[in-house]
């Protein structure tokens, strides 16, 4: 063939560009108060939405998805931060007529705290069928789920079993699937099929494209007991107690692999860090 370009390079061409683009829309808002009587704070709510383009093949249209894995694309987030000074010792409601022994001892304390309380990330399954349910149904069904053996899933185990059968395909059996069978039921399978081959792979010829779902919501709060200890001039000692993760709130990390094992990416492993306290001790000149 003397009219092929490049004849002993058949494996492809690699083309590298500068196409692929993201974008971001939010609304922000944000409740502010300056220290007054004792009391300072600052909260903050967003509302955003995140989308990025995805280019499959030169025969296909860039499209957009829903921006997810593992930043998450975040839609609802409140966030907040204050700190309270008691009213006890000098210049305060109470025990303003403290002598500097008293003001040592109980004056000087103060309450911080920050808060954050946020939408699950988005996740996206990919290019994938749904069999028996569709988008609402897996909303519906995404839900932490721990079992007798203290393992965390995300989907129903029936759900996952049927899918790792679905993904268990085999050329050479009479059903086309491996040794567990068929699938049957409510489970997803892969885009491509007997049925269906797609031209551009994850544009959803056959699959759904994009298939994105919510995670457990994250919830966290930090808690600190400040005392402050004047030592001399403007010299002054601080003693801080502290619990991060106050209530001990498990915050896990969803996936969404699928595949022909367990170990695809069904079980959640990853959690944020548990409680954390801590005794901070510092002098400030």
């Amino acid at each position: 063939n003397f009219f092929q370009v490049n004849p002993s390079l058949q494996g492809g061409a690699n083309v590298t560009g500068n196409g692929d683009t993201t974008s971001y829309h939010s609304m922000q808002v944000e409740l502010r108060r300056r220290l007054s009587n004792g009391l300072q704070f600052q909260s903050s709510y967003v509302y955003g939405r995140g989308y990025q383009s995805v280019f499959t093949s030169f025969r296909k249209p860039r499209f957009d998805i829903e921006d997810g894995g593992a930043e998450g694309n975040v839609v609802h987030a409140l966030k907040a931060t204050w700190l309270y000074e008691l009213p006890f010792g000098q210049g305060k409601r109470w025990g303003n007529s403290f002598g500097p022994i008293m003001e040592r001892l109980v004056g000087g304390w103060q309450i911080h705290g920050t808060t954050r309380i946020q939408s699950g990330r988005l996740i996206d399954f990919g290019n994938v069928r749904m069999v028996g349910f569709d988008r609402n149904d897996l909303r519906d069904m995404f839900q932490l789920r721990i079992d007798s053996n203290q393992r965390v899933w995300m989907l129903p185990q029936a759900v996952i079993d049927e899918t790792v059968k679905a993904f268990n395909v085999s050329a050479t059996s009479a059903t086309g699937y491996g040794s567990l069978g068929p699938p049957s039921g409510q489970y997803f399978a892969p885009a491509n099929g007997p049925d269906c081959l797609e031209v551009a792979p994850g544009f959803g010829d056959c699959g759904a494209r994009s298939v994105v779902v919510r995670g457990p919501m994250f919830k966290t709060m930090d808690i600190s007991l400040t005392k402050l200890v004047p030592l001399a001039g403007r010299t002054r000692a601080e003693f801080r107690f502290e619990m991060l993760n106050a209530f001990n709130v498990v915050n896990f990390t969803p996936i969404s692999g699928v595949g022909s094992t367990t170990a695809s990416g069904y079980e959640l492993t990853g959690a944020d860090a548990a409680r954390i306290v801590q005794i901070v001790t510092r002098i400030s000149w």
